[in-house]
């Protein structure tokens, strides 16, 4: 069996990365709510991955979108979400609604965004399709326990620090936005320069 394929979606996927951010949008909900939250978003993250692993780049290639193309649609999207949580806008139920919040930011594109779909189709026509279903389902397994127990950092953060690390995060999410939109645009001008 090759883990090739297995480390390269986990590095993508990367839910360690991802930590802060679900810990600043569970602060929004009860406690209770939090595991709820983090199923939510790792079933709704492994149906987008899954979707994508088997009619994606025939959905790209009918709609002529490029994964560039898709790359950049999804940082300006995250970029507002990121701005709009900065400064306490609420933007429709994803800002009002934990479980909107579980669908976006954190399923896509924070899970499953431009990279892991992209990853998931490179493993595709690399070493089939059942290595990235399973690829799929295995980094979604793991990716569970490690947002459900980052929970647990909430409690010593106290009110004061939980609001410091919200505001922080809305920052560096707006950051890595920007850096998915740069991605997308030198992928596509790299592709009209060969």
């Amino acid at each position: 069996m090759e883990l090739k394929p297995f480390i390269m979606l986990f590095v993508v996927l990367d839910p360690i990365g991802i930590l802060p951010y679900y810990q600043s949008i569970a602060l929004r909900v009860s406690e209770e709510e939090r595991p709820r939250l983090a199923r939510i978003a790792i079933t709704a993250a492994l149906v987008i991955m899954l979707f994508f692993t088997f009619l994606g780049d025939l959905l790209f290639s009918l709609l002529g979108v490029s994964v560039a193309d898709f790359q950049v649609a999804a940082g300006l999207v995250l970029l507002v979400y990121a701005v709009a949580s900065l400064f306490e806008i609420h933007i429709g139920a994803a800002a009002a609604s934990g479980v909107g919040a579980a669908i976006f930011p954190l399923a896509t594109p924070l899970l499953a965004g431009p990279g892991s779909i992209s990853v998931l189709i490179y493993i595709k026509y690399n070493y089939g399709v059942h290595y990235a279903v399973a690829s799929a389902l295995v980094n979604t397994l793991l990716a569970y326990p490690i947002l459900v127990a980052g929970g647990q950092f909430l409690k010593l953060l106290g009110r004061h620090g939980a609001l410091l690390v919200d505001k922080m995060m809305s920052l560096v999410m707006a950051g890595f936005a920007v850096s998915m939109v740069r991605e997308g645009v030198t992928s596509w001008l790299g592709a009209q320069r060969g």
